[in-house]
C-alpha cells in the first residue's frame, strides 16, 4: 500500500510516498532513518533507530511503521500499534508507539515541508483506520503544529484527550550570554531555602568520604550502565520487582539501547561516586541538542544527603554549560516531587486523538475514554500522595 500526498505548505509539489513497513523489516532502513533523525523538525531520540528499534522489538513486535519518502530521502516515520487506551471501552485505534520506557511520542518529520509530510502520513493511516492516537506529544512543538494544520486541511477532527506540564531544562546555550541567562533562570527557579539545604547536604556528604562527580560517554557509558543496573536493583525498584534486571525483556532492551547509542555519542551517564562506589546515577539520551533524562537511581542508605537531587543538580550544570544542548526533557510525571522544584521550565505534553472524516464519533469517544481515565488516575495519585506518603 502506498498512498501519496502532495506538498500542501506552499513549498513545491514534490510527491511524498508513504508505505507501511513491518517492524522486522526496519533494519534495512537504518541509514535513511538515522539521517531523518538528525535533520528532523523536532528531534526525538526515543524515535530514532537506536531506541525505537529495540523498543518495538521488546514491547510491540507486531507494530507496523508508516514511512514517508520524497524520492530516496525518508521524510517521516510513524510507528503504529493498537494498545488499549484509557479504560478500553471503545474500539482501538492506530496509535503512535509510546510507553513508559519511551514516553515522548513526537514523531520524526523532516524539517523541510513538514505539513505536506504530516498530511501524507494522515492520508495513509486514514486508509486503514478510523482515527489516530498521538500520545505523549509535545503540544507546543512544531510537529504538533504541522499535524494540526494537516488535520484542518483534511477536514478531520482534532481532540485533546489529556494535557499536562512536564519539567524541562531549557538551555539555549548558543553563546555565552544565553548560557549565563539560562543558568540564572535555573538558579533563580530553585527556592532559596531548598537550595541552601541541598548545599548543606552536599557539604555533609563530602565529609563522609571521597566524593567524585563524573560524566561518561561512548564505551565508558556501557560499563557505567552495568553499575547503574546494580544500583537500581538495590533500591525500592528492586524491592518492588520493577528494576530492569528483574525482567529479561526490559534488561535486554536497556542494554541494547545503551550499546547502540554509545556508538553515536547519544548517551551520557552522570554519576556521583563515594569511595569508588556508585552513590547516584542519571542516564541521559540525546540527539540534535535535545536530551531526555531516561533513568535515575541512588543508594538509599545515603538518602539523608538527597543523592538523587545532587546528581540532577550537577547534571543540570553540565547541560547548561554544553553549547549544543538546547532542551532537556525530564520525561517525569506531572508535579514530580523533585524536578517540579528544580526545573521550573516545562513542556506541554498531551494525548491527541484525530478522527478521520466527519462526524468521527468513534474517535471522539476514544478521546473521552482517555480523558476520564487520566482524570481518575490523577485524582487517585493526589489522594495517595496526601494521605499515604
Amino acid at each position: 500500500m502506498s498512498p501519496s500526498g502532495r506538498d500542501g505548505d506552499g513549498q513545491g509539489d514534490t510527491a511524498i510516498e508513504v508505505s507501511f513497513v513491518e517492524r522486522g523489516d526496519l533494519d534495512a532502513l537504518i541509514e535513511p532513518w538515522r539521517a531523518l533523525s538528525t535533520r528532523s523538525l523536532e528531534p526525538n531520540v526515543l524515535h530514532g533507530p537506536d531506541v525505537l528499534g529495540p523498543a518495538l522489538a521488546a514491547f510491540a513486535p507486531s507494530a507496523r511503521v508508516a514511512v514517508a519518502w520524497r524520492g530516496a530521502a525518508m521524510v517521516g516515520l510513524l510507528p503504529l500499534w493498537m494498545p488499549r487506551m484509557g479504560f478500553g471501552l471503545f474500539d482501538r485505534l492506530p496509535t503512535l508507539f509510546s510507553n513508559e520506557f519511551t514516553p515522548l511520542g513526537t514523531p520524526l518529520i523532516d524539517a523541510d515541508r513538514p505539513v505536506a509530510t504530516a498530511r501524507a502520513l494522515l492520508d495513509a493511516v486514514a486508509a486503514v483506520g478510523k482515527g489516530l492516537v498521538l500520545p505523549h506529544l509535545t503540544l507546543d512543538g512544531p510537529v504538533a503544529t504541522a499535524f494540526a494544520q494537516a488535520v484542518r486541511m483534511r477536514g478531520d477532527r482534532w481532540s485533546l484527550a489529556e494535557r499536562h506540564d512536564r519539567a524541562a531544562l531549557l538551555a539555549a546555550t548558543d553563546d555565552a550570554t544565553a548560557e549565563a541567562e539560562a543558568r540564572a533562570r535555573f538558579d533563580g527557579g530553585i527556592r532559596r531555602k531548598r537550595r541552601k539545604e541541598w548545599a548543606r547536604q552536599w557539604r555533609r556528604l563530602i565529609e563522609t568520604g571521597t566524593i567524585t562527580v563524573t560524566s561518561v560517554r561512548g564505551a565508558a557509558a556501557r560499563a557505567a550502565f552495568a553499575d547503574f543496573l546494580v544500583l537500581e536493583a538495590s533500591g525500592w525498584k528492586g524491592r518492588a520487582g520493577t528494576a530492569l534486571v528483574q525482567s529479561q525483556t526490559e534488561l535486554t532492551f536497556g542494554e541494547n539501547v545503551v550499546a547502540a547509542l554509545a556508538e553515536h555519542d547519544g548517551v551520557v551517564i552522570d554519576r556521583i561516586d563515594r569511595r569508588g562506589q556508585a552513590l547516584a546515577m542519571l542516564v541521559n539520551f540525546g540527539v540534535g541538542g535535545h536530551y531526555v533524562t531516561w533513568k535515575t537511581a541512588y543508594d538509599e542508605a545515603f538518602s539523608t544527603f538527597s543523592p538523587g537531587a545532587q546528581v540532577f543538580l550537577r547534571a543540570s550544570a553540565r547541560f547548561l554549560a554544553e553549547p549544543m544542548v538546547t532542551v532537556v526533557d525530564s520525561l517525569a510525571v506531572a508535579d514530580h516531587p523533585l524536578l517540579s522544584h528544580m526545573w521550573r521550565d516545562a513542556l506541554a505534553i498531551g494525548t491527541v486523538v484525530i478522527g478521520f472524516g466527519s462526524p468521527a464519533r468513534g474517535a471522539r469517544l476514544v478521546a473521552l475514554d482517555i480523558e476520564w481515565h487520566d482524570r481518575i488516575r490523577r485524582t487517585a495519585r493526589r489522594i495517595r500522595d496526601r494521605w499515604f506518603s
